[in-house]
């Protein structure tokens, strides 16, 4: 019996070999494009929450003095505005307790390390929640969970840079008034609205969200200008109501 002779199919090129940790890190940076396909595993936001929740709780014990000495100032100059509408005793009370709060944050708690490594999860978990809501339900596309979780989790890791650049500024200038965005523009607290809403638009912030878009494209393999206007829609309302909080607590909502 004569065998046919059945043609193979010609392969094709070979997968590209998934980068190791330090190469995913640079690449976030460097090549956001080539990376988030990358970054298959249900876990791999784990490696940019441990660095996340290290370095920014290192970051946090090295500059709270600073952070609480001047924002602790702010809120006792917008207390001083009313001292001639209340009784003196009133006034002695408050500062008193401002003074325990303000005090009482310098110190180091036994469950710090626990508020650094949850405060990104829980980030992580309500960012990524919403993106799958939009690229699975909204916009028709289909991802897993863990996968858009990868996403946030490594474009995090731009945030990250932005808060160790503000930190290295606060230790060399001694102050908490440190800007990397449009805060230069008004750096100086007249407590008004502009000032407060100025003071959370940095460039890191715009990059990570845009990170966090181009991301989400790649997975889902749709234009990124979709997820942009959502995250950036997002992004906008709440620091506008970060900068209305701001104008009555001296400036002392800090995210």
């Amino acid at each position: 019996m004569q065998s046919e002779n059945i043609p193979q199919p010609t392969p094709g090129p070979p997968s590209p070999a998934r980068p190791g940790v330090l190469s995913r890190i640079f690449m976030v940076f460097s090549k956001p494009s080539a990376l988030f396909p990358a970054l298959t595993g249900k876990i791999d936001w784990l490696v940019p929450l441990i660095i996340v929740a290290v370095i920014g709780g290192v970051l946090r014990e090295a500059t709270l003095s600073i952070s609480v000495r001047d924002l602790g100032a702010k809120v006792v100059e917008r207390i001083e505005r009313y001292k001639d509408q209340m009784p003196a005793e009133r006034y002695d009370e408050i500062m008193s307790q401002v003074e325990e709060q303000f005090e009482s944050a310098k110190e180091f708690k036994w469950y710090n390390p626990l508020l650094y490594v949850g405060f990104p999860l829980v980030f992580f978990l309500v960012i990524s929640g919403v993106c799958i809501a939009c690229g699975n339900f909204f916009f028709g596309g289909k991802s897993n969970f863990w996968i858009v979780m990868n996403v946030v989790g490594y474009a995090a890791l731009i945030g990250l840079l932005g808060d160790v650049v503000r930190g290295l500024m606060m230790l060399a200038k001694d102050s908490y008034f440190v800007y990397t965005g449009l805060g230069l523009l008004k750096p100086f607290d007249d407590g008004s609205f502009i000032y407060y809403l100025f003071r959370q638009v940095d460039i890191f912030s715009v990059w990570r969200i845009a990170g966090t878009a181009i991301g989400l494209g790649v997975i889902y393999k749709m234009k990124l200008n979709k997820f942009a206007y959502v995250l950036f829609g997002i992004w906008l309302v709440f620091i506008v109501i970060v900068a209305v909080l701001n104008m009555f607590t001296g400036g002392s909502i800090v995210y």
